[in-house]
């Protein structure tokens, strides 16, 4: 299992290397522009399947010519789609997935069911989902409603309500570890960043509620994940 393992994180990062390092963004450009008739595409294929040949030897040119030719299919199909994060996501995606079932088909992985079914049935497994759920949307919620009568004019369309999630896992992820001294830099990061704002608009009070606020949640949650599962 372990040489399997090995082979695996070599192709994942043959194609880390290939997709993002070797690819130059005029390539990238010229894919979206040209498409099917963009030599860049053609070239970035081949850049692909020699990497991973590289990575894993030539004994596996099937699979490695498999994985090749099903890339350059969705690199195709991408150059189609709109060019944004949500396309890009779903693109990596996509190779990460072609490449696993590479591995499961050329190892005949058997998933271990009796583990799968133990951590489905773990208590802990669903504090944990309840609780870092509980810290993206719902957490968000309350602290739009608790703080809506001082609300001042966003910037970024929802910049904050994701600033806030990723603060707030991140948080709870360190109380649960007993990193409280992280904690204290993490929060004095964000509040240089919102020191040196330009937007005069910007209401000191209004921040220091919703950004309290939201620690005060994430450490709760942290806490009570650390009690429960520890």
């Amino acid at each position: 299992m372990e040489n399997s393992i090995i082979w695996l994180m070599k192709l994942v990062l043959a194609h880390f290397i290939s997709d993002f390092w070797w690819q130059p963004s005029k390539w990238v450009k010229d894919k979206e522009q040209n498409k099917i008739t963009s030599g860049y595409l053609y070239l970035h294929v081949l850049v692909t399947g020699f990497t991973a040949i590289l990575f894993v030897g030539p004994g596996y040119w099937k699979v490695v010519l498999a994985i090749t030719v099903i890339h350059g299919i969705i690199d195709l199909l991408k150059s189609y789609a709109k060019s944004d994060f949500k396309n890009f996501a779903i693109d990596q995606i996509l190779h990460l997935v072609v490449i696993i079932a590479s591995w499961v088909v050329t190892f005949n992985y058997q998933p271990n069911m009796k583990m799968l079914q133990a951590f489905y049935e773990s208590s802990r497994f669903w504090v944990f989902a309840a609780g870092v759920f509980f810290l993206t949307f719902p957490a968000s919620v309350i602290i739009a409603y608790v703080t809506k009568q001082w609300a001042v004019p966003a910037g970024l369309k929802n910049a904050g309500k994701y600033i806030g999630i990723m603060e707030r896992i991140l948080i709870c992820l360190l109380v649960y570890q007993g990193q409280y001294e992280a904690i204290g830099l993490l929060i004095t990061a964000k509040s240089i960043l919102r020191y040196n704002s330009n937007n005069e608009e910007v209401k000191t009070e209004y921040l220091l509620v919703g950004t309290l606020l939201s620690v005060f949640i994430a450490v709760v949650i942290g806490l009570t994940l650390r009690l429960i599962v520890k």
